[in-house]
């Protein structure tokens, strides 16, 4: 059975000091998503098609699947309503 754990950090540079230990992961798998882009609601026009206008998410993103619960997680769990990413 696995928890699985949807996190968001101020920076890369705070998830890996959550996530790993030189480099190995603490948890039983990791997912590093990274900066997430999201629609800004405009329309971007070029000669050739039109697209919409991203902007970055603020945060940097990662999942977490472990086999057991970890609370020193809880500080950093988000619960998107229609993830980017998933485990599969």
């Amino acid at each position: 059975m696995y928890t699985d754990y949807f996190l968001k950090f101020a920076d890369e540079a705070e998830a890996n000091a959550v996530l790993f230990d030189d480099e190995r992961p603490k948890y039983a798998a990791v997912d590093v998503v990274g900066v997430l882009y999201a629609p800004t609601g405009k329309t971007i026009h070029n000669e050739e098609l039109s697209y919409a206008e991203m902007a970055p998410v603020p945060g940097f993103h990662a999942n977490v699947r472990h086999t057991a619960e970890a609370p020193e997680l809880a500080a950093y769990q988000v619960f998107p309503e229609t993830p980017s990413r998933t485990w599969a």
